[in-house]
């Protein structure tokens, strides 16, 4: 009865592969970082122009955007580093950083996040005073030498109602840079 079985099981993956049908590759897990180890992160990418997408999976524009920073790192290998810095942990209520962390590994697979995937230490009461923002999404886009270049936020809605985009903002940012 097992004999079978295993040869089923066999059959279907050698058809599988044959039809090209391969599982994508688990992602790392994400690691847990302050901010201070953050930008030593950034610091190690001197020479590549690099994005930091800080993020929530609760935040609806943060959600609604990931996808763009997933769509930089694929569409320049190797000349842009992507950083994505979950913000899930408050500090509030005995809550411990990284207790979210299966909701937020679940997002970055599901998008096919194969970048540094980090999830902050720092409650927001930390974070956001050091990203000078008042709330998220925030995206910062550091050039080749390592000096930020621009933040985005809506924090003094110079964006407007629907905010900033990777299409429309980020991403003719970030060829600029290259070209330099």
């Amino acid at each position: 009865m097992l004999r079978p079985l295993v040869i089923s099981i066999a059959l279907s993956v050698l058809f599988a592969g044959c039809r090209g049908e391969r599982a994508a590759p688990p992602l790392p897990p994400a690691r847990l970082a302050s901010w201070e180890d953050t930008q030593q992160l950034i610091a190690s990418h001197k020479g590549k122009v690099v994005v930091l997408d800080v993020w929530s999976t609760w935040c609806g524009p943060c959600v609604e955007q990931f996808p763009g920073l997933v769509a930089l790192h694929r569409q320049y290998p190797g000349q842009v580093a992507c950083i994505s810095l979950n913000c899930n942990y408050t500090g509030a209520g005995g809550e411990q950083p990284g207790a979210e962390r299966e909701q937020v590994e679940r997002f970055l697979a599901k998008q096919g996040a194969s970048f540094d995937n980090l999830i902050c230490t720092d409650s927001d009461e930390r974070l956001f005073p050091a990203i000078e923002a008042a709330a998220i999404p925030v995206v910062r886009v550091y050039d080749k030498s390592g000096q930020l270049r621009k933040q985005f936020d809506n924090d003094d809605d110079e964006f407007g109602e629907h905010g900033f985009s990777y299409e429309q903002h980020i991403a003719p940012l970030v060829a600029q840079l290259l070209g330099e």
